[in-house]
Parts: structure tokens; sequence; C-alpha cells
């Protein structure tokens, strides 16, 4: 910060705030004014206490309410990159998505401890970290019958489409058997078992408008569900351009009875 910009933030003279810094003291009235616009407490001012640290995770919440809402985005895509690749030795002046690429590209990270993925493209931009339990993914992540159950489901084409729908639909729409049918070409019957796998699952809920069994279907809107089918089509296509590709592990994610580390 200038000597002319302070002098302006404060409605003095530059030559004011040069006096100070040669050893002269500003008006005390003016000190609460001087400490706001150096973002510090009196005590860091008047050299009681040693300037204050700075925590990322205020300065970032801060940084981002500043935003426009149209902006958050892009900027929490660049400071995940950053996170991501400073698990390696890149320079931080190279801490930022590259512009315009020109191939399906990822960033991917594998410690002992964290898991993370972000592809950067911008026509599907996102960031997946997991911090690995010491006890491996599969303690949270078991393979249990449902979820069996819920990989089966969503081996049918007929349940992607009607989960693809209900995606595209606004808040809180309610739809009927007959609408959704009608939408995607798709019988009756077929419909109707694919509304009621959706929920029993959860991904959908149905509301009863009348006592002969009509009903209405909504959407949760699950943001575990829509990543999920997102990271799929990465894992198809992602092996194509990593980079960074930051590999630093010795043992898996999953952890198993046995096995060594």
């Amino acid at each position: 910060m200038t000597q002319e910009t302070l002098a302006g933030m404060l409605n003095v003279t530059p030559q004011a705030v040069s006096k100070w810094e040669k050893g002269s003291y500003p008006d005390g009235d003016l000190l609460p004014q001087i400490a706001k616009a150096l973002d510090v407490s009196l005590d860091v001012l008047f050299g009681l206490r040693a300037e204050e640290e700075i925590d990322p995770a205020e300065f970032a919440a801060e940084a981002i309410q500043a935003l426009p809402e149209e902006e958050r985005a892009a900027y929490c895509m660049n400071l995940f990159y950053a996170v991501l690749s400073a698990f390696s030795n890149i320079q931080s002046s190279e801490l930022k998505i590259p512009d315009k690429l020109l191939r399906e590209t990822y960033a991917q990270l594998k410690t002992d401890q964290v898991l993370a993925l972000a592809r950067l493209n911008e026509s599907m931009q996102y960031f997946c970290f997991l911090r690995v339990p010491e006890d491996g993914l599969n303690s949270y992540a078991q393979i249990t019958d449902r979820l069996l159950q819920f990989f089966r489901m969503l081996s049918r084409r007929e349940v992607l489409q009607i989960l693809y729908f209900f995606g595209a639909t606004d808040h809180n729409h309610l739809w009927s058997k007959k609408q959704i049918a009608k939408h995607l070409g798709l019988s009756d019957r077929v419909t109707e078992e694919v509304l009621g796998e959706l929920d029993r699952m959860g991904a959908i809920w149905e509301l009863k408008v009348d006592s002969e069994g009509g009903s209405v279907y909504g959407y949760t809107h699950s943001v575990p569900l829509e990543a999920l089918l997102v990271l799929a089509t990465s894992f198809i296509n992602y092996l194509q351009y990593v980079d960074p590709n930051i590999d630093k592990w010795d043992h898996g994610a999953f952890k198993m009875p046995g096995f060594p580390g």
C-alpha cells in the first residue's frame, strides 16, 4: 500500500503519512481508522503484539463471500486445484488451472492419507477430496446387499433416463407416472417399476394424492448421486491425460486383514 493510498483512505495528506513513517505519530482519533485500513488490531499497530497470523480458511471464506455469486465457482476451482497441487513440489506461481485446455485433463493426488481428483476443463469442472481413514475406505464403503442393489439399479438405461429427467426439472416439481412415461417414451409398466425402485432407494419420493392410489413423484436432488454419475463418466475417460499426477503412497486406500500396510 502506497502512502498516497493510505492517505486517501484516512482523508489526510501523503506528507502526513510520510511523517508517521519517519517517527512522528498520528492523532489519536485516527488510530482505529489506520488499524482498520491495515487490517490489524490496535495492539499490533502499537507493536504490543506480533502481527496476527492469517487463518487460511477464514481468508478463503471472506474472499468467497466478497465475490459475486457467478464468480464463486471459478474461484473455488482454482483454490481446490492449488490445494491439490501443493502436495507436490510445484511452484506457488504455477498453482493455477491452465487456460484453454485442448484435451480432457485431470489432476490427481494419492497419498496414504488423501485421495483427490479434479477435472479441469471448463465444460465440466469438479473437485473430489477424500480423507482416508486409518482403517481404510472400506471401513465406510462396505460391500452390502444394498450397495449391490444400487449398482444393479443404475445399470438399467430406464433408471438413468428417469434420474436425468428428474435432475432437469425445477425445484420441488412433482410428476405423475403418466407424465414421466410420456416424456421419456417408456411404457407405464416400466415407469412404475423404476419409480418404485428409486423410491425404495431414496432417490425420489412419492406423494399420494387420492385414496385410489394416484401418486406424484418428486426428486431428492441428491448431490452424492449426481456427483457419482459425473465421477463414473470420469472413470471411463480420466486416463486420457492427468497433470499433475501426484503419487506419494505406500499402501492402498482399502485395508484388508493380513495385508501389509
